[in-house]
């Protein structure tokens, strides 16, 4: 039976930025837990929610797009992170930025999706009515086709390679932007460890707080990944511009030397081997840059992964708060729900992990190429310079041509590329040992996980 249709009303339903929503929904949609936020602002009832689709709650205003590209994302078994405008029970609106995870069971299935929702409070999301305006009016003209190709020309002009780009970075902004509010919870000072269970409560707490900690570290770690990698796509291209002039100035000493007849043969040599050099040059710097690219998308990837990571750790705290807070008014299958809740945030905050972990390998490898792509250039450097001692060698013998003027301009270009070869090593050799450093943290991060599941486990014993 559908719900009479809610008139919508340009009020919105208070949702604080300290607040989390969560909810988790089956395969189909359908709702199958909620937190107490999630009630409140809604105005349903948790009789009236559980049970039924999620889009019990979808405002008109929101475009189809949005939540195709929802289920594209999770049905395909990858997180996804969108802005959403909701419709509360009585036509009041509230907007979130929800961040929806798959769930997976033991042999690897999607069981379930979780949803996280916090308060959009960026100045950039002030543009997103207006973005979702445009989308709905394209796809009222063109259809749903339509409608992607308007999101992904926005997107673009924003200055994003894809939308997950985007909604990677849209996340770190809303966290950053909410830090001071929207944090682990501490245990209460008024606790009392009158029995194993609550002592059982606080140890999850400290062992949450040690894993937002690590990943505080993680994430100061992976921005200087970012920098690191712009840095390296700054100076492939200017090495590649270098290189490349050196290919041109190799072709004017070829040109040069066949003047001069057999007289210039020693030239013409030099000049061959300056065009190969260079040449080669170019292919490594081109290898440079598709490791590069890969070395970014998967920093992308980490830091969405570390995002979602902090906020579920938020959660659990959250849940375990309100396991305290309620443990004598509670009815038992009320407790036994937010149990489960944590039990599938650590789930999901384990899949994190081990996904963070083995990006950091990978990285652990892209490091490594660049790092013998730059012992390539170096000792094509070195082949330059040799050439350009010969060459001004040979040029003093041939005083009324431009060789000697030619071989100094390669020397130029020959010193400038050494130190942008400088200006890389030391960095990406820091790099390198943060990102074994990275990886001793994560495995910290999977013990404090693995202990957080023990500790669990005793609850539900007692």
């Amino acid at each position: 039976m559908h719900r009479p249709k809610v008139e919508p009303k340009n009020i919105e339903s208070v949702f604080l930025p300290d607040e989390m929503f969560f909810s988790t929904t089956d395969l189909k949609g359908i709702i199958l837990s909620g937190n107490d936020v999630f009630i409140r602002v809604s105005k349903f009832s948790k009789e009236e929610l559980i049970g039924k689709p999620h889009n019990i709650i979808r405002h008109p205003d929101m475009p189809r797009i949005v939540f195709k590209l929802l289920w594209d994302y999770i049905q395909s078994g990858k997180p996804i992170v969108a802005y959403v405008k909701n419709i509360a029970k009585d036509g009041s609106y509230y907007w979130v930025l929800a961040t929806v995870v798959p769930i997976f069971d033991n042999e690897g299935n999607i069981e379930k999706y979780l949803s996280i929702r916090i308060k959009p409070t960026t100045q950039f999301f002030d543009h997103i009515p207006k973005v979702y305006a445009e989308l709905l009016n394209a796809e009222k003209s063109g259809g749903m086709e339509a409608s992607l190709k308007k999101l992904e020309e926005i997107v673009r002009s924003l200055g994003y390679k894809s939308y997950d780009s985007f909604m990677t970075d849209i996340l770190s902004k809303e966290i950053e932007d909410k830090k001071d509010v929207l944090k682990v919870e501490d245990i209460p000072p008024d606790m009392i460890f009158e029995n194993s269970f609550t002592e059982n409560v606080a140890t999850i707490f400290r062992y949450a707080k040690k894993i937002d900690e690590l990943y505080d570290s993680i994430y100061r770690k992976i921005t200087h990944f970012e920098n690191l990698g712009k840095l390296l796509d700054e100076k492939s291209d200017r090495i590649f511009s270098l290189t490349d002039d050196i290919r041109l100035i190799s072709l004017n000493s070829s040109v040069e030397s066949f003047k001069l007849g057999s007289q210039g043969a020693s030239f013409s040599v030099l000049s061959a081997e300056m065009r190969k050099n260079s040449e080669v040059g170019n292919k490594i710097i081109d290898e440079m840059r598709k490791i590069t690219e890969i070395i970014m998308e998967d920093i992308d990837r980490i830091i969405l992964l570390i995002n979602i990571s902090k906020l579920e750790v938020i959660a659990i705290t959250k849940f375990l708060h309100s396991i305290l807070e309620e443990d004598e008014t509670r009815e038992d299958n009320d407790i036994e729900e937010l149990e489960q809740n944590i039990i599938d945030l650590v789930r999901s905050l384990k899949i994190s992990s081990e996904k963070t972990y083995s990006y950091s390998e990978k990285m652990g490898h892209h490091l490594l190429n660049i790092s013998e792509y730059l012992k390539k250039l170096k000792i094509l450097i070195k082949r330059l310079e040799f050439l350009y001692l010969n060459g001004m060698v040979e040029s003093a013998h041939q005083t009324e041509t431009s060789f000697s003027i030619i071989f100094t301009e390669v020397n130029k270009l020959v010193e400038s590329t050494k130190d942008i070869l400088n200006d890389i090593s030391v960095p990406l050799s820091e790099v390198k040992d943060e990102n074994r450093n990275l990886k001793y943290e994560l495995e910290e991060v999977e013990y404090n996980i693995n202990k957080i599941t023990d500790t669990i486990s005793n609850i539900s014993n007692v």
